[in-house]
C-alpha cells in the first residue's frame, strides 16, 4: 500500500509539530529547575526588591570578616549561617508576603555561598526536623516562622516582622523590611553575646537565682528568645548598655522614684531612660500583689493600670484587689484558672497571629489573675476593620492611645476573660486574700466581664532612613500580665496550654538587636514590572532582545519549512 506525498507530508508536519511543543515544554521545565536551582532571574521590579543593597553586602562583609579573625583567634571554625523556611518552596514562591522574604534569603545564599545556605523543610509533617531550635519540646514553630542560625545560637522570626506598617493596627504592609531583619539577626547569631533580659531582684519578686528551678521554663524561654538572663538590682547598679529588655516578676515592695535634691533619678527614672531608648519590659503581676504606687504611676504613663478595689468613700484609696472567676470558662475547681480570650486584631493579635492561624489555637491559662484596665490619661479608640483594610467588616476592636510630649503611645489587648454572659466576674478581695463585703454582708463584685488579661503598649518612633522620615518598627515596648503563675513550670512544660508560645511569640515580636543604620526598606506601592533600576544600556538591550527573539525564530522557523517544501517535490 503507498500513501501520497499529501499523507507523508501531513504526518511529518504532526510530528514536527509534538516534537517542537515536548521540546518547548521540557526546555521550559529544564531551564526553569536550573534557574530556580542557581537563583538566576532579572529583578525588573520598580523598586528593585529582590535586588540585595550596597550596604547590606558592605555591612555583612565586615560581620563576617571581623567574626572570622575573631574564630581564627581562638582556632574555632569559620562562621556559618543557617536560614531555614517552615514551609515547601511552591508555598513560599506562591505566597507574595513569604516570596519576598524566601528570594532576599537566597539572595543572600548567592552572594555569600560559602556562609550562608537556605534550606526549607515541612514542619506540619515532618515536626521533629525543627526540634533542635525549639525552648522546649512543647514550643511551636509555625509555617509562617523564619529561623536564622548560627552555631548554637538562633532567632525565630515571624514573618510580620520582615514588613513595615503605617500603624499597628494595619493588617496590610507598605513597605518591606526584610534586608534589615536578616543583616541584624545574622549578626546576632554570628556574634558571641547575645544581648540580656535584665531581671529585677530587692524587691520581694518570686523570681531570683534561689527560684530558678521553679520557674525554669520562664528562663528557657527568656533564653530561647535570644537573650542571656542576669539578675539587676537597680537601685544599686546601672542598667547594661547592652540589655534590651527587663522583666519585673512580682515584685511585693515599691520602686524608688528618686529626688531632685539628691540628684539620683531612682529606679523609675532608670527605667523610664532606659524605655526613651527603643527597649522592653515585661511585668507580671496577680491578685496577691501589694499596692505599688510609684512603680503603678510609671506604669500609668504606658496605658497599663491594674483594676484594684478602691474604697467607695473616696474612689481614691485601694482597699484591696479584684481577683477574676469564671465558673465556666477555668481549668480548676476555684474557678479562678481563667482559659483566656485571645485577641485577634491590632498589635495584640498580630503578636499570637501564628499560634491562631494553625486552625486549634492552643489554650492559654491565667491562674489567679488581677484584671487590667487602661489608663484614665489614654483616649480608647475604637478600629473598624473594613474589607480594604484587611479585615472582613468584622466588629471594632478597641484599644487606647496617648499623645503628648513627642510621646505617641498606643495599648493593646493580649488577651481577655470570657464575658459576663458567660458567668465571669471580679471579686474584691483584701490584701491577705480575703474576700470583701459590703455593708450587708455580700461579697464585693465586678460583674463586667471581659477583663483584660495582658496587654502590650507600644511606643513607635519617626527616623530618617533613606528616603525621608517615616514610621518604622523601632518601638519600645511594655507588656503586662495579670497573672504570675501563668509563667509557673506546671503551665510552661506542659504540652496542653500554648503558655509558652504566647511567651515566645511575645519575645520574638519585641526582640531586636542592635544594627547598623542605612539599610532601607522598600515600598511596596508599586509591584508591577519596572525598568527604574535598569541602565539605558540594559533598556535597550531588553527591548532588542524581546523584540528579535521571537522574530527570527519565527523567520527560521518558515525558511526551513519552505526549504523542506522544495526539496520534497
Amino acid at each position: 500500500m503507498k500513501f501520497g506525498n499529501k499523507f507523508r507530508h501531513g504526518t511529518a508536519a504532526i510530528a514536527i509539530t509534538a516534537i517542537v511543543i515536548v521540546a518547548v515544554i521540557l526546555l521550559n521545565v529544564g531551564l526553569t529547575a536550573i534557574f530556580s536551582r542557581s537563583f538566576v532571574f532579572a529583578d525588573l521590579t520598580s523598586e528593585a526588591v529582590y535586588t540585595l543593597n550596597s550596604e547590606t553586602t558592605f555591612l555583612l562583609d565586615q560581620t563576617f570578616e571581623s567574626v572570622r579573625q575573631a574564630r581564627e583567634a581562638e582556632g574555632e571554625e569559620d562562621v556559618h549561617v543557617d536560614i531555614i523556611f517552615c514551609t515547601d518552596p511552591d508555598l513560599l514562591t506562591g505566597n507574595t508576603l513569604m516570596r519576598y522574604v524566601y528570594y532576599t534569603a537566597r539572595s543572600l545564599a548567592k552572594k555569600y555561598p560559602n556562609v550562608i545556605s537556605v534550606k526549607t523543610v515541612d514542619v506540619w509533617s515532618n515536626p521533629s526536623v525543627v526540634d533542635a531550635y525549639r525552648t522546649n519540646s512543647y514550643s511551636s514553630i509555625y509555617q509562617s516562622n523564619v529561623i536564622v542560625a548560627s552555631g548554637s545560637e538562633f532567632r525565630i522570626l515571624s514573618l510580620r516582622s520582615f514588613y513595615t506598617y503605617n500603624s499597628d493596627t494595619d493588617d496590610e504592609p507598605w513597605a518591606y523590611s526584610g534586608e534589615r531583619i536578616f543583616a541584624r539577626t545574622i549578626m546576632a547569631v554570628t556574634k558571641a553575646e547575645a544581648p540580656i533580659c535584665g531581671v529585677t531582684v530587692n524587691h520581694g519578686e518570686a523570681l531570683t537565682a534561689e527560684t530558678e528551678e521553679r520557674y525554669s521554663g520562664l528562663l528557657s524561654a527568656l533564653r530561647g528568645g535570644g537573650y542571656n538572663v542576669r539578675y539587676l538590682d537597680l537601685e544599686a547598679e546601672e542598667i547594661p548598655a547592652d540589655c534590651r529588655l527587663i522583666l519585673v516578676f512580682d515584685p511585693q515592695s515599691d520602686f524608688s522614684s528618686g529626688s531632685y535634691l539628691s540628684g539620683s533619678t531612682g529606679e523609675i527614672g532608670k527605667l523610664e531612660a532606659f524605655l526613651e531608648n527603643a527597649n522592653s519590659l515585661m511585668v507580671f503581676v496577680d491578685a496577691d500583689t501589694p499596692y505599688l504606687p510609684n512603680f503603678e504611676e510609671f506604669l500609668e504613663d504606658w496605658g497599663v493600670a491594674f483594676d484594684r478595689y478602691l474604697d467607695p468613700a473616696d474612689g481614691l484609696t485601694v482597699l484591696g484587689n479584684y481577683q477574676v472567676v469564671s465558673p465556666r470558662d477555668s481549668v480548676d475547681a476555684a474557678n479562678t484558672a481563667l482559659i483566656a480570650t485571645y485577641e485577634t486584631a491590632g498589635t495584640g493579635g498580630s503578636i499570637t497571629e501564628s499560634m491562631r492561624g494553625t486552625g486549634a489555637a492552643p489554650k492559654v491559662v491565667f491562674p489567679n489573675t488581677m484584671p487590667i484596665r487602661y489608663s484614665s490619661s489614654y483616649e480608647q479608640q475604637y478600629y473598624i476593620q473594613t474589607e480594604e483594610s484587611g479585615g472582613g467588616g468584622s466588629e471594632p476592636f478597641a484599644y487606647a492611645s496617648y499623645y503628648s510630649n513627642g510621646h505617641s503611645r498606643s495599648v493593646y489587648d493580649l488577651f481577655r476573660s470570657s464575658a459576663a454572659s458567660r458567668g465571669t466576674y471580679a471579686a474584691a478581695r483584701n490584701f491577705s486574700g480575703e474576700t470583701l463585703t459590703d455593708g450587708s454582708g455580700n461579697p464585693v463584685t465586678d460583674a463586667a466581664g471581659n477583663y483584660k488579661l495582658a496587654t502590650v503598649t507600644s511606643e513607635n518612633r519617626t527616623i530618617g532612613e533613606g528616603r525621608g522620615y517615616t514610621t518604622v518598627n523601632d518601638a519600645s515596648y511594655v507588656c503586662a500580665f495579670g497573672s504570675t503563675a501563668f509563667a509557673d513550670n506546671e503551665l510552661l512544660l506542659s504540652n496542653s496550654y500554648g503558655n509558652t508560645d504566647v511567651l515566645l511569640q511575645i519575645l520574638r515580636s519585641i526582640g531586636r538587636e542592635v544594627v547598623g543604620v542605612g539599610l532601607n526598606f522598600e515600598p511596596m506601592y508599586d509591584d508591577a514590572i519596572g525598568t527604574d533600576s535598569l541602565s539605558e544600556r540594559a533598556k535597550t538591550g531588553w527591548t532588542v532582545a524581546l523584540a528579535l527573539i521571537p522574530a527570527v525564530a519565527m523567520a527560521g522557523a518558515g525558511v526551513w519549512v519552505l526549504v523542506r517544501r522544495r526539496f520534497a517535490r
